[in-house]
């Protein structure tokens, strides 16, 4: 055999390794091939299909107006659910005229998420060690069911307690948050112990570069794919539910002149919604409990180490890395800065598409609905593109960032249009779909990112600090533009301000040289 056909002989053999990889995760098993793992090559246990087909499974899962006043008539209660130009204020501390519904709604969201960092900051850590991953998981999704269900307890309530159903709604978003976070957690493990990750690894027969990228390759699918069942979840539910409003509806409930008399339209909708969704919840995270082998579980808690302080500890030790590791850090305070805004575009889009919509249940239901499909669709658009043309993370982040930055240009048009500038009812339409396709994929991309620039076996300790960071600046832009709102009654005075915070992530992420990160990795560990 001649030296050419030898080479390309074995050519095709690498080829044929590399697309092996990139085939069924759980494709390599031991004996297969000749290969046989090692008991104590990895302190995981591999990762199942049933563990990770339930870890995609467990992501799968207006009282104020009605107690407000409008202040140039404080003496009557509750506001013009038809007419929402007019203002509407609800009582806060003493302040003789209240503040505005939608200042209200943004401080509440400030203060849930303030809570959520001292947690996150004092406890957090507990979650790398033991099997605290798994029990504060479980007791978030306990306590936010229970919380996203209780407003049914206010079903025949005038809106005079809507100081009692703000207090659910605080519950209810620190334990969603906490619960998210240590999801997020479980990811690096999850996915790094895939079959044919651990397969790549211990094969020294491809080049380390080559293991980074199968690595690197899994992560994103992983993400992606549990990031795209969210939203399978939400379309569920929204589909259920816009069908659900169309129903014909008369109850105890007066509808208004020219209101159409459907369930979607009557306020016991929206109970009915929050108890809906708590039960699917629920079951959709029992199995993600069941089927996690007992295996999966960090280190024990160093001795001596108290409860209190280890996470506070936990969190000096990191910043103390920063010199050694400026490209993560670089990225950590680059996430600081749009996950702030694509938050607040969420609580901005909530908000504006209430009053526009006068808070029709049914026709926020059909754009839930809209949002979920075309969310499902542009995290699956964004996986294939990545495979199809090897697209790296942050490439795929940048293109993620910038297209979802086009918002907040689109709301700055607002502050001086009346019929353009998310002012109008078609603009929600098309809100909807450019949310879905292009701001759903950015909570994918950047796990992946995060675990490119995190050196190995400190995964636990910096995702931790990315919970923390995530917490630390979700209450800036709702306090921003809450302040803005009650100063201007006008909340796309706000929109420059998120704007501003795209174009600063933007150019920060531009900075960031993913290949000189890895070289620092190299020494970081060296010297480790």
């Amino acid at each position: 055999m001649s030296s050419s056909t030898l080479s390309s002989t074995a050519i095709d053999k690498n080829e044929e390794k590399k697309a092996s990889y990139s085939d069924d995760p759980f494709k390599f098993g031991d004996g297969e091939d000749g290969y046989v793992e090692q008991k104590d090559s990895f302190h995981q246990p591999p990762t199942t299909k049933w563990e990770l087909w339930s870890y995609y499974l467990y992501y799968n899962g207006y009282l104020a107006y009605r107690g407000g006043f409008n202040p140039q008539t404080p003496n009557i209660r509750g506001c013009d659910m038809l007419d929402t130009s007019k203002p509407c204020n609800v009582a806060w501390g003493n302040s003789p005229d209240g503040i505005p519904v939608s200042s209200m709604l943004l401080y509440v969201q400030a203060i849930a998420f303030s809570i959520q960092f001292v947690l996150f900051t004092s406890f957090g850590s507990l979650a790398d060690h033991g099997q605290w991953n798994r029990y504060i998981l479980l007791g978030a999704t306990i306590v936010g069911c229970v919380f996203q269900g209780l407003p049914i307890a206010l079903v025949n309530d005038d809106g005079s307690h809507w100081n009692i159903m703000m207090a659910f709604m605080i519950i209810a978003l620190i334990s969603y948050g906490t619960s998210l976070v240590f999801y997020a957690a479980a990811f690096p493990n999850l996915s790094d112990n895939l079959p044919i990750v651990r397969r790549a690894k211990m094969n020294q027969d491809i080049p380390e570069d080559e293991r980074q990228q199968v690595a690197e390759q899994w992560r994103n699918q992983v993400s992606a794919v549990s990031t795209t069942f969210s939203n399978i979840g939400f379309l569920i539910v929204s589909g259920v539910l816009s069908g659900v409003a169309f129903l014909s509806w008369e109850g105890k409930y007066d509808f208004p002149d020219g209101v159409g008399h459907t369930l979607g339209n009557a306020p016991i909708y929206n109970y009915i919604s929050t108890l809906a969704c708590a039960c699917f919840w629920a079951v959709n995270a029992v199995p993600y409990f069941l089927l996690t082998p007992r295996g999966r579980k960090g280190p024990p808690l160093p001795a001596n180490a108290s409860y209190l302080t280890f996470g506070w500890k936990s969190i000096v030790v990191a910043l103390k890395e920063a010199r050694k590791l400026r490209y993560l850090f670089m990225y950590i305070f680059a996430y600081f800065i749009f996950s702030d805004a694509v938050s607040t575009i969420g609580q901005m889009q909530t908000i504006i598409q209430g009053e526009l919509t006068a808070f029709s249940a049914q026709q926020n239901a059909i754009f839930g609905f809209i949002t979920a499909v075309t969310s499902i669709i542009g995290c699956l658009f964004f996986l294939w593109l990545n495979r199809r043309f090897k697209i790296r993370t942050k490439t795929s982040l940048l293109m993620i960032v910038v297209l979802t930055g086009v918002v907040p240009v689109w709301g700055c048009f607002g502050i001086h249009f009346d019929n353009f500038g998310i002012k109008t009812n078609w603009e929600l339409w098309v809100l909807n779909v450019w949310s879905g396709l292009f701001t759903a994929p950015i909570w994918a991309w950047q796990q992946t990112m995060l675990a490119e620039l995190v050196p190995k076996g400190k995964e636990n300790l910096f995702f931790g600090l990315f919970g923390v960071v995530n917490k630390a600046s979700s209450w800036i832009g709702p306090v921003v533009i809450g302040a803005i709102t009650q100063s201007t009654s006008n909340i796309w005075m706000g929109w420059p301000f998120v704007l501003g915070l795209f174009i600063l992530a933007t150019v920060i992420i531009c900075f960031i040289d993913v290949d000189k990160a890895k070289l620092e990795l190299i020494e970081y560990e060296k010297a480790e």
